[in-house]
């Protein structure tokens, strides 16, 4: 007697630990794929592990074909039960169902993530704790996250999501969705401050916002940028005005990007001047610059220079080096070389 009363205090135990172990959210929905262990105490014959079928169905010793598939594991416990006692096999049975394998509910993580891949879902999940579970984003990894569900396809911005309350824990997944993390694909090189690779998200989608996420142009910077896209498996490359990105009203120029797009900053055009002057080096050229103004950059002829015979070399559209005597009004170009010569009176 004493011992059938601890043998049953043992299966109380183990069965307790196995639903606090096994049965992480007491409401988990069984469904197809999961792998179920069954066991009936003190009949071991009944035990058994078995697969939903793709119709949530089981197939159960004495009992047959058993729909489990939309119950809980509580409810199939139930069900199992009723059966074997209402056919008169067992009176009073203690059934056990663990969940061994969740296959029923997995999450597709796609993208830039340090483990993507399929995860099951065992217990209700959020969007936090799949991030997780995946290891985070990869270093190349944004701040958008697309997931994609039979109801549609919705964007989260991360940097938003993580300043607000419970914000990435509040996007719950029950199965069948698929988390994409994108890359930081817009790339900005050339003469801004941070050259790098930014991501598309919220509130970062012009060519303007990608500037100014870069940190800026930087002051060798050109006034115009080169952007280029990808539409439809073409490649368009056009020039931008800075001025006008940065404008406001009907006068902006708007342009959104999109994964794969690039903006190149060149570095301005510029005129060297050397010779007898203050400052002699390299100088941005700004817009109609004149002779006179590139020489005011040089810090203006020293006390041997003269303004009355400067001379300018200049390429022509053949690559040829020209040598040219300019007025002090007339405009200077890329690359132009002035050379103040000494005075010899």
């Amino acid at each position: 007697m004493i011992r059938h009363f601890l043998s049953v205090l043992l299966f109380v135990a183990i069965s307790t630990w196995i639903n606090v172990a096994g049965a992480v959210e007491p409401n988990y929905i069984l469904g197809a794929g999961d792998v179920l262990k069954i066991n009936v105490y003190s009949n071991p014959d009944l035990s058994l592990e078995a697969r939903v079928s793709e119709a949530g169905l089981i197939t159960y010793p004495l009992i047959g074909q058993v729909m489990v598939g939309g119950l809980t594991t509580f409810a199939a416990e139930k069900r199992i039960a009723g059966l074997l006692e209402s056919r008169g096999f067992i009176k009073e049975p203690q059934v056990n169902v663990l969940v061994i394998q969740f296959q029923s509910k997995l999450v597709s993580v796609l993208g830039s993530v340090q483990k993507p891949g399929r995860y099951p879902l065992e217990r209700t999940t959020n969007l936090a704790d799949l991030l997780a579970l995946v290891g985070g984003a990869t270093p190349e990894g944004s701040d958008l996250i697309t997931v994609s569900s039979a109801t549609g396809k919705k964007e989260y911005d991360l940097h938003k999501l993580v300043s607000e309350p419970s914000g990435l824990k509040n996007i719950i997944l029950t199965g069948g969705e698929v988390v994409f993390v994108h890359a930081r694909d817009v790339a900005v090189m050339g003469q801004v401050n941070r050259p790098g690779k930014y991501a598309v998200v919220s509130g970062v989608r012009t060519v303007a916002d990608f500037l100014s996420v870069a940190g800026g142009v930087t002051a060798a910077g050109s006034d115009k940028v080169t952007v280029t896209t990808l539409r439809e498996g073409k490649i368009n490359r056009f020039e931008v005005d800075v001025d006008d990105l940065f404008r406001t009203g009907d006068n902006a120029t708007n342009i959104e990007l999109s994964s794969g797009d690039s903006v190149y900053v060149p570095q301005a055009p510029m005129v060297y001047v050397y010779g007898e002057v203050q400052r002699p080096g390299a100088f941005r050229i700004e817009r109609d610059m004149t002779v006179m103004q590139a020489l005011t950059l040089g810090g203006g002829p020293t006390a041997r220079g003269t303004q009355r015979n400067i001379k300018l070399h200049r390429r022509n559209a053949k690559g040829e080096i020209m040598q040219l005597f300019p007025a002090l009004t007339d405009t200077v170009q890329k690359d132009d070389v002035l050379y103040i010569q000494e005075s010899l009176f």
